[in-house]
């Protein structure tokens, strides 16, 4: 059953998490977008990783810069 109320947080946030180092599967891209649609807080979550995710490229970019000296 394909239905969003099957589809807890806890596998969105799972999907979430693993869409950041991987192609999720279509139906998995579809169950996930749906379940974003209908829930804030996974959304907040989504958005949450992504930030966290540029800042630590961001941070990672900066230590790549020559003449950066370690705190």
């Amino acid at each position: 059953m394909n239905d969003v109320a099957t589809f807890s947080c806890k596998e969105a946030a799972r999907l979430m998490s693993r869409q950041q180092d991987a192609v999720l599967s279509p139906e998995e891209q579809g169950r996930l977008k749906e379940h974003l649609f209908v829930c804030l807080s996974c959304r907040r979550f989504d958005q949450q990783l992504a930030f966290l995710r540029k800042l630590a490229r961001h941070y990672a970019e900066d230590d790549e810069q020559p003449n950066n000296e370690p705190v």
